[in-house]
């Protein structure tokens, strides 16, 4: 089976980090947050801005359904969908596009996050060594990219093992608050 609409969801990732910083190389299509995962960090919401970039980022915590992101650009708006969660002192996003295309299977990309009053680091879980440990979990690697076929509970599981190390996650995206 081949998975046409992967594309899709990397292109949107690559909207919300900007030109100069990296796609995610690493999606799940299935989300590493659970129903379970209720953390909350009020530094996140607001809006922000990288450095050198005109684009703003907002971020808003709608209720209790986890936080909702919106990117705008020149012509549009990009929207996504993420839950925090904590792995060990590590606060990560699990971290989808919110479009409604039947033509697209929403990926799942983790991004690490470090967050204080006036700065926002952002950073995929993507590198080469976090990839090389998820060859153990159901996974198809296509153009340097790869995407995972497990279960929430196995991603989950294998984020849990990883996920806090400072070796998977690649280039760190720094985003100033606006407001």
């Amino acid at each position: 089976m081949k998975l046409t609409a992967m594309p899709a969801a990397l292109a949107a990732f690559a909207v919300l980090t900007g030109c100069e910083s990296p796609t995610p190389t690493l999606l799940s299509l299935e989300p590493a947050a659970t129903a379970k995962d209720a953390a909350t960090d009020s530094a996140l919401v607001g809006t922000w801005q990288e450095q050198g970039d005109k684009f703003p980022l907002t971020i808003i915590r709608p209720g209790d359904k986890g936080y909702q992101i919106a990117l705008f650009t020149d012509n549009s708006v990009t929207g996504f969908q993420a839950q925090l969660f904590r792995v060990g002192d590590a606060e990560l996003l699990d971290l989808t596009p919110t479009d409604d295309n039947d033509f697209r299977i929403p990926g799942h990309a983790i991004v690490r996050i470090w967050t204080s009053s006036s700065v926002l680091r952002w950073a995929f879980l993507d590198s080469d060594w976090l990839k090389q440990r998820a060859n153990a979990l159901a996974s198809h690697t296509v153009d340097g990219k790869m995407q995972l076929f497990s279960s929430t509970d196995a991603v989950r599981a294998f984020i849990d093992a990883n996920g806090a190390n400072d070796q998977a996650y690649g280039k760190v995206a720094i985003w100033e608050r606006v407001q």
